[in-house]
């Protein structure tokens, strides 16, 4: 027998629309959850939160879109889980959705800004923790969490130039490709494409074992053009993630970042893409 609905309103009055008890994938509304199956995400996102100092990590994701995903993924009060945590996006997302996270980050340069950004901002940390993932998830097995959303450290897309070659303006003299501001996983950790999609594999397999049964595992994953050839990251990670026992794919989100920047990329010789989006990949785990 189906349960009650509720009216749910903003904080102005105004209606969310209707929520159903029945509900046991998020606390939305009907009107909300319909908004949210867009398979693409164009909502801007400003640079608030200390964008500056948080953009010392050329990877990091918008906290607001953090907790845009993790209403739609969890429900108030359940716990979330980043074996990547870079400087914190899920983590603050989590904060600002009232949710519980726990970040694991090798680079402790990364969890030093996570914990300023906090302090500046008056928002509350959340459990973070500095080491590698493989070591660090084998440890929390004791603990079981709703949610799984990272963002992957990048093959070899952190080590070398946006694009071969120089830039050049009219007027003004050529310069050098500039360097990713992504920084490496770990030295030397990725001496192929084969050996990165391993190490993710391992990874996530020990993170989707800490996820509850009907929990959803999330991570961002861009494309990327390289050696004159695009390499289609989401699909290569994806067809891995889908071998670990248990997850089932549900869906390939494509967030429009609206903020990127166009480049003159092959210009009269080639046509070379300006990755302006990035894909987010969704898993289930089921029984």
């Amino acid at each position: 027998m189906a349960r009650a609905k509720r009216e749910l309103l903003n904080a102005d009055g105004s209606s969310r629309g209707y929520y159903s008890e029945d509900n046991r994938v998020n606390d939305l509304t009907g009107r909300e959850w319909v908004f949210w199956t867009r398979s693409v995400i164009t909502k801007p996102y400003p640079p608030n939160l200390q964008h500056a100092l948080r953009n010392r990590h050329g990877g990091q994701k918008p906290p607001d879109l953090c907790a845009d995903l993790l209403r739609v993924f969890t429900k108030s009060g359940q716990r979330v889980l980043d074996p990547f945590m870079g400087v914190g996006g899920t983590l603050i997302g989590a904060a600002r959705s009232g949710r519980a996270a726990v970040g694991v980050e090798v680079n402790p340069q990364w969890v030093e800004i996570y914990r300023e950004v906090c302090a500046r901002e008056g928002i509350t940390e959340e459990e973070a923790i500095v080491g590698d993932s493989r070591v660090v998830l084998p440890g929390l097995s004791g603990r079981a969490f709703d949610c799984v959303l990272t963002d992957v450290p990048y093959w070899s897309m952190d080590t070398v130039s946006r694009s071969r070659g120089t830039y050049k303006k009219v007027g003004s003299a050529a310069r050098p490709a500039r360097a990713s501001k992504l920084s490496p996983f770990q030295a030397g950790s990725f001496a192929s494409k084969a050996e990165w999609l391993k190490r993710m594999a391992e990874i996530f397999g020990l993170a989707a074992g800490l996820l509850k049964p009907s929990g959803y595992l999330l991570t961002f994953i861009g494309d990327m053009y390289r050696d004159n050839e695009y390499h289609c990251l989401s699909a290569e990670l994806a067809a891995v993630l889908a071998g670990i026992p248990g997850l089932v794919w549900k869906a390939s989100l494509v967030w429009y970042d609206v903020s990127k920047k166009l480049h003159l990329y092959g210009y009269q010789y080639s046509y070379i893409p300006s990755l302006i989006h990035q894909n987010i990949l969704v898993f289930r785990k089921e029984t």
